[in-house]
């Protein structure tokens, strides 16, 4: 697995709650699939606010510093926090002016300073790839109970089976 971006993968525990393992660089934690499955809705809203911003800089020619008071007013006027869950990473929507690029910007943690940024483009296929490793989770987390319920497959068979559908999603 490549040191940098971030990377998502379903997991599995038929007695746990379902969760998602989330890496990025040498960090790796565990997320529930409902707050995947909102960060993924988070991260689209994100791509297109940022893109908003960016049209009304070029297309409108609004400055910097009014684009941004009009943007933040829209966005808290939305919601009092911001986007992305506690368990997965928090987001905003940007910009780049020189490079007149819409940006989602990207933390780990709650407070401090933005860690990553991703174009809006990367930050639609990060939602698909949040959504497909919630929905592996869930099917694995069914697969696994089933098996161990009707003893259709034993331990090691399971790890080999899992092994498997891993390797596919790849």
């Amino acid at each position: 697995m490549p040191d940098e971006g971030i990377w998502i993968q379903s997991t599995r525990d038929p007695d746990g709650e379902p969760v998602c393992e989330i890496t990025w660089g040498r960090r790796r934690w565990y997320a529930p699939v409902a707050e995947v499955r909102a960060a993924a809705l988070d991260l689209l809203t994100c791509a297109a606010y940022a893109e908003l911003m960016m049209h009304l800089m070029i297309t409108l020619h609004l400055d910097a510093a009014t684009m941004t008071a009009m943007m933040s007013d829209l966005l808290s006027r939305l919601r009092s926090a911001e986007f992305g869950t506690p368990a997965t990473v928090t987001l905003m929507p940007g910009g780049s002016t020189k490079r007149r690029q819409a940006l989602v910007l990207i933390k780990r943690d709650r407070g401090g300073a933005w860690e990553a940024e991703i174009d809006a483009i990367e930050a639609r296929k990060m939602a698909i790839r949040f959504l497909e490793a919630a929905e592996a989770t869930e099917s694995d987390q069914l697969v696994s109970e089933a098996l161990r319920a009707t003893g259709a497959c034993d331990q090691a068979g399971q790890e080999k089976l899992f092994g498997y559908l891993r390797e596919l999603r790849r």
